[in-house]
């Protein structure tokens, strides 16, 4: 199937085909408009895309296979075997995440409808829709031609539709012809192009290097990429041309199936080639993390049922015996963890005075327990007996979204109640009180992780947590600084008679976080969280070769390569990391 034509007011297509039918609002088709867009000779220098995705290629079977012409890529690419799909691995899914910079939690597509799942909270809701980089160019920057070829039709009629012209064809061989033709004739700001040959080989005989089908279905789409790279150094555009030359793969799979969220389903590679690119490979530091969304349903959008007579503290009845986690047990304390803040509304500066880890009713007054808590940007540590009240700041927290270790101690130094907390293993703040009681800073409310349903002001926490220690005693700071810079601790850690809790915070066991500290309680789970893979982004971690690389980041390479402006209310989960090496690029 092919088109065309230039549509000049995608708005009302690209609606339609991802997300019209969830909504009742009806548009009328923009008349065609036929145009021609052989290649001219133009001596301004201009950036390029050529995205491919070779679908059902797990990242590390490719790694071993290396074929030819992706061995030549390498040379001179950014690139990954280490990359990781979303854990929804069917193919409408990942392919929206590429296309659309979100992932299958916001867009809900399913299957090739592209249609937005309904939500079973809330069956009459018009889910919200994500339009797809083709639309966006097209509104933004519509002098930029796109391009599609792929295997799928639904690719080319439903989730690619504001194409200037997309074509689909029934084997790869046909794309690849199909490509190497656009190349000699137009002149695409955006090329996208679908191999399939190798997910078909997958399902067939399994999705493993060990499958001579599947070798042979990589090493022949590595053959019909390098045809479409010489078709492409041909151009007779091609010295003022900035191509940037993306292969990757949308999902993966694991024996001969595919779809679900086993690391071999969700394993892909990615390669961002640029002639002027020194090759480095990208290693990704997966962080496993709980993201909290800071309210009990995943569906709910308001904060305004919440006051002072909404029910507060975890759900009942809690343990007894998690009265080792109070600071009156032994009076002392210590509470660390590693953290990340999302973005709302592309803002990091929005929860105020919203709490997300601590053990007390409702972080206000001098409620007695304890809690770290988010205020704007910043980070305060509070800690109360029911009568008096200290609260440390910690200062900017994860006000980028980078991941950030924190932590505070409760004890008595000199005899005088005392506080002090920590940013990736540095004291930053510390507070004191000559009144305070510490026998008195206990609660009858449960450890909570994420969710408190008390809250009284502001909006509530969107972010991640992992990797929290609870000690009876006040850490030294070369402790509390060892800890910053790992993730984890070592298994001789866990008799550390101190330890009463630590929750590595990756994966829920019967609904709860489990305790790794042998015989001691572990926590049930409230509120809306779900598992998430993110790439480490602390301190202690080369930010220029470590980066995890997910579908949704296709969309903002694309977007940056292009030259163009993503908005914030977009709310796109794609991270930028070209930016970090155009010192190799671009030229002063």
């Amino acid at each position: 199937m092919k088109r065309k034509y230039r549509l000049k007011k995608l708005a009302l297509i690209a609606l339609g085909a991802v997300f019209t039918l969830a909504s009742c609002t009806k548009y009328a088709n923009p008349a065609a408009v036929y145009e021609d867009y052989d290649q001219g000779v133009d001596q301004t220098v201009k950036r390029r895309v050529l995205f491919i995705s070779i679908d059902g290629a797990v990242g590390l079977e490719m790694k071993k296979i290396m074929p030819t012409n992706i061995a030549e890529l390498l040379k001179t690419s950014k690139y990954s075997f280490e990359a990781i799909a979303n854990e929804n691995t069917k193919d409408a899914a990942t392919w929206m995440s590429m296309m659309s910079g979100v992932n299958q939690d916001k867009h809900q597509i399913e299957d090739d409808s592209y249609i937005p799942k309904p939500d079973e909270n809330d069956p009459h809701h018009n889910a919200s829709g994500y339009p797809s980089i083709l639309y966006r160019i097209s509104t933004i920057s519509p002098t930029i031609k796109t391009y599609v070829v792929a295997r799928d039709q639904a690719i080319t009629t439903k989730l690619l539709v504001s194409a200037d012209e997309a074509t689909s064809v029934n084997s790869d061989e046909e794309v690849k012809n199909k490509v190497i033709e656009l190349l000699g004739k137009k002149n695409p700001g955006l090329a996208v192009v679908q191999f399939k040959d190798v997910l078909q080989a997958g399902i067939a005989g399994g999705f493993s290097s060990g499958n001579s089908g599947y070798v042979d279905a990589v090493k022949k789409v590595d053959g019909y990429i390098g045809e479409i790279m010489k078709a492409l150094k041909a151009r007779k555009n091609y010295p003022y041309e900035n191509w940037l030359v993306i292969v990757t793969s949308n999902h993966g799979g694991t024996d001969r199936v595919y779809g679900g969220d086993s690391y071999a389903e969700r394993n892909i590679f990615a390669i961002f080639q640029n002639n002027n690119f020194k090759q480095l490979e990208l290693k990704a530091d997966i962080m496993k993390s709980m993201r909290f969304y800071g309210f009990y349903d995943a569906g709910q959008t308001s904060f305004g049922g919440y006051g002072p007579n909404a029910f507060r503290g975890r759900n009942n009845p809690v343990l007894a015996n998690e009265s080792i986690y109070e600071v009156a047990k032994t009076g002392e304390l210590t509470v660390e963890a590693k953290i990340k803040m999302n973005p709302v509304d592309g803002k990091f500066d929005y929860a105020s005075n919203a709490p997300f880890l601590g053990k007390n009713a409702a972080r206000t007054g001098s409620t007695a327990g304890w809690a770290f808590f988010k205020s704007g940007s910043a980070l305060t540590f509070f800690v109360a007996d029911g009568s008096t009240n200290v609260q440390p700041g910690m200062g900017p927290v994860s006000s980028a979204g980078e991941w950030t270790h924190i932590a505070a101690t409760v004890a008595k130094v000199n005899n005088v109640p005392t506080v002090k907390v920590y940013v990736n293993g540095l004291k930053t703040g510390e507070a004191t009180s000559t009144t305070m009681n510490l026998n008195n800073v206990t609660s009858t409310t449960g450890l909570t992780f994420g969710y408190f349903p008390y809250i009284f002001s502001g909006l509530a926490v969107d972010m991640q947590l992992c990797d929290v220690h609870i000690y009876n005693k006040a850490m030294d700071e070369a402790t509390l600084k060892k800890n910053a810079n790992r993730v984890g601790i070592p298994d001789a850690e866990l008799t550390n008679p101190n330890l009463v809790g630590y929750w590595p915070m990756d994966g829920l066991v019967s609904n709860s976080f489990m305790n790794k500290v042998a015989g001691n309680p572990s926590i049930a789970a409230q509120g809306a969280s779900r598992l998430v893979l993110s790439g480490n982004t602390l301190p202690f971690v080369d930010q220029n070769n470590t980066v995890l690389i997910q579908p949704a980041d296709m969309f903002t390479q694309i977007f940056y390569w292009l030259e163009l402006q993503a908005q914030k209310d977009w709310n796109l989960d794609g991270q930028v990391f070209l930016n970090k090496y155009e010192i190799e690029f671009l030229k002063p």
